[in-house]
């Protein structure tokens, strides 16, 4: 999951960044209205966390320009403004939840969550395929309701794979989904992280490559995984 937090209160900014991160969000960070826009642009998001008051470009009219693009990014509004009429205006413009100043940063990490679960359709907390279950709250995946033994980024290639299950990604989708502002990942590095996804798992169990085009998970593949020759990645 990859949340963009725009809020001009670096204290602030560095506090929400960092309880998202304990959830298992990768974020990135901006100052101010038209920077965030430009990043928003490029795609790759699951969440936008969107203070008001920013400098350049204010939030409400980031949020009509979201909205006029048919950007359909789940928008959590955190603002000191709170009166009902500020907060009606907020939804009405398109934002999906509005959290009034001051305000807890475990109530902003559930209703992140929350928006996620909802734009993502995951019905729950997991996400399923064949024998494999992903918990994305806990950045935990399973076979046959067993832990598997992931590092982090190879959780979150296989989310994203759960994610769009069936259907191809290349290297720059997921070279996006898993780049911030402050760490990217090279096309050597997405290389490594399937590899060693099928060393811990099994190298049957429905991770296909398409050469020079990139990866699927093959849900039907997944139906007939031999348990005896699927890898040590049990924790």
């Amino acid at each position: 999951m990859k949340a963009l937090v725009v809020e001009d209160n670096v204290n602030l900014a560095k506090s929400i960044a960092t309880a998202l991160k304990e959830a298992a969000f990768s974020i990135d960070v901006a100052e101010d209205g038209k920077k965030a826009l430009h990043m928003l642009e490029q795609g790759g998001y699951d969440l936008l966390v969107l203070d008001l008051g920013l400098p350049e470009l204010d939030g409400i009219s980031l949020l009509r320009k979201l909205r006029h693009r048919q950007n359909t990014i789940p928008v959590l509004i955190i603002s000191a403004r709170d009166s009902l009429d500020q907060r009606i205006h907020g939804l009405e413009v398109g934002a999906d939840d509005y959290l009034c100043k001051p305000f807890s940063l475990e109530e902003v990490t559930a209703r992140a969550r929350a928006l996620v679960r909802r734009a993502k359709h995951f019905g729950g907390e997991t996400l399923r395929c064949g024998r494999l279950e992903f918990l994305p709250d806990a950045m935990e995946l399973r076979l046959d309701g067993k832990p598997m033994s992931l590092h982090r980024r190879e959780l979150e290639v296989m989310e994203y794979l759960l994610i769009n299950q069936n259907r191809l990604v290349n290297k720059d989708q997921i070279i996006d989904r898993l780049s911030t502002a402050d760490e990217s990942v090279s096309y050597a590095a997405v290389e490594t992280y399937i590899s060693r996804i099928r060393k811990k798992i099994g190298y049957d169990f429905g991770l296909k490559t398409v050469r020079g085009l990139g990866y699927y998970l093959d849900s039907r593949s997944l139906e007939s995984i031999d348990l005896e020759h699927r890898g040590q990645g049990y924790e």
